[in-house]
C-alpha cells in the first residue's frame, strides 16, 4: 500500500491525477479509495475501489480497461448534479496584473531559463502545447512534449547558435523559493531539460527587427523522466511533461479578432505569473510585416514567447493562436507574430517538424526551410 497522495487542482471544481505504470501488470487487481477535507479540517472518505488491470492503452502506459467498484457511493436523483460547463473568463481590460485564476493555463505556462556560448542568465516564457492533429489533441505515442515559444529564446540571430542548458519550469509560481533558484525542488511540478530547438530559417537568417515575422519557435522535450525531468514538491508526478500538465489546444488557423488573454513571467516581477488582457488590433513594426497588437498591455522582459489565448473560460483552458514577441522601450503594448498559416505563417510547418524531428546532437536544433 502507498501513503495518500495529493490530487493537484486544475481548474474549478476539477480536481486530476494521472499514475503510469500499469504495463508490468496486468492481470493484477489495485485498490483505491479518495478522501476529500475542506477547509474547516471536515473529512470524509468513499469506500474501496477496486480497478482490474486487463490491459494497456497505449504505449506510455495509459490505459482504459473495465473497473468495478465496492462500497462506493451509489447515485440516486438525489445526488448533487455534475458541475455545469465551464463559464467564459470575465473580459475585463488588465495592462499588467498577477494572474489569479490558476488553472490550467498557469499549469501549463512556465518559465524557460538558457543561455548562449555559456554565458548569460537569459528568461523567457513557454506554453506546453497539444501534439497531435496539427496541435488540436494530445498525442500520447511520440515520446515527446513540445513547447510553444518565441524564436528569440531559442536561436540567438546575430550569434548564428542555438540556446544552450535551456531549461523549462512550468507553475513557477508556486515555487516555495521567494524568488527563483537553480532547485528544482522549491518548483511545483519540477523542471525539465529541453532537448532541441526548431526554428525558421526566416529568423536564423535574418537579425532583429528584419525577422520580426518569424518569431515563433518550439522546444522539444523528451517523454524520458529519468534524463529530462528533476525536483519536484508535489506527489505523483510523472516526470512526463505533458502528462503532468494540461497541454494547450493551438489553433494554426485562428482568423477571428477576438478578446486576447496575454502571459508571461516578467522579470521584474519575479516569480509572479503576470498578465494583460483587452481586444487586439495590428501594428507594422516594420513596413513589411503587420504584427498583432495589445495596445495597453505592460508585460516586461521575461514574458517573451508566452502565449496569447482566446476563449479563455474560468478553468484557464483556451485556444492559442500567437505570443508575446517584442515591445517599445518608451511605451508600453506587446506585439505578437501571427500563426495562422494562411496569413503566411511558417508555424505550423516548424510545429510538424517538432513532432517527428530526430535529435540534432550538438548543433542543438533544427533551422527549418519550409
Amino acid at each position: 500500500s502507498s501513503s495518500w497522495i495529493e490530487v493537484p487542482k486544475t481548474g474549478k471544481n476539477r480536481y486530476q491525477l494521472t499514475i503510469d505504470g500499469f504495463a508490468k501488470h496486468k492481470g493484477t487487481k489495485w485498490r483505491y479509495r479518495v478522501k476529500v477535507v475542506d477547509t474547516v479540517g471536515k473529512k470524509d472518505t468513499t469506500g474501496v475501489v477496486i480497478v482490474a488491470v486487463n490491459g494497456v492503452g497505449d504505449t506510455n502506459d495509459r490505459f482504459v480497461d473495465e473497473t468495478t467498484s465496492t462500497e462506493a457511493p451509489v447515485a440516486s436523483p438525489s445526488s448533487e448534479s455534475p458541475p455545469s460547463p465551464a463559464q467564459a473568463m470575465r473580459k475585463q481590460v488588465i495592462s499588467d496584473k498577477n494572474w489569479p485564476h490558476g488553472g490550467s493555463i498557469q499549469l501549463a505556462t512556465g518559465k524557460i531559463l538558457f543561455e548562449f556560448r555559456g554565458q548569460g542568465d537569459f528568461v523567457c516564457s513557454g506554453t506546453v502545447i497539444m501534439d497531435g492533429s496539427n496541435g488540436s489533441s494530445p498525442n500520447g505515442r511520440n515520446g515527446r512534449s513540445i513547447i510553444q515559444t518565441a524564436a528569440h529564446c531559442v536561436y540567438n540571430d546575430v550569434l548564428k547558435e542555438f540556446a544552450t542548458k535551456a531549461m523549462f519550469v512550468p507553475d513557477q509560481v508556486s515555487t516555495k523559493g521567494v524568488s527563483s533558484n537553480a532547485n528544482c525542488d522549491d518548483d511545483k511540478l519540477g523542471c525539465w531539460k529541453l532537448s532541441f530547438g526548431v526554428v525558421a530559417d526566416g529568423w536564423a537568417e535574418s537579425e532583429f527587427p528584419e525577422n520580426v515575422g518569424y518569431d515563433y519557435a518550439y522546444y522539444v522535450v523528451y517523454d524520458d523522466p529519468e534524463t529530462t525531468h528533476v525536483g519536484g514538491y508535489l506527489r505523483g508526478l510523472t516526470g512526463i511533461l505533458d502528462h503532468d500538465v494540461d497541454a494547450v489546444k493551438i489553433d494554426f488557423d485562428y482568423r477571428v479578432k477576438d478578446f486576447t488573454f496575454a502571459l508571461g513571467y516578467s522579470s521584474e516581477h519575479d516569480p509572479n505569473y503576470r498578465y494583460c488582457s483587452m481586444h487586439q488590433s495590428t501594428i507594422f513594426g516594420v513596413s513589411w510585416y503587420e504584427n498583432l497588437w495589445l495596445d495597453q498591455c505592460g508585460l516586461g522582459s521575461g514574458a517573451s514567447g508566452g502565449p496569447w489565448i482566446a476563449d479563455m473560460d474560468e478553468n484557464g483552458v483556451g485556444t492559442l493562436f500567437s505570443i508575446n514577441s517584442w515591445g517599445f522601450d518608451d511605451k508600453i503594448g506587446m506585439a505578437g507574430p501571427s500563426l495562422r498559416t494562411q496569413d503566411g505563417s511558417l508555424a505550423e510547418c516548424l510545429f510538424q517538424e517538432a513532432v517527428k524531428a530526430k535529435d540534432p546532437g550538438k548543433k542543438g536544433g533544427h533551422v527549418v526551410s519550409c
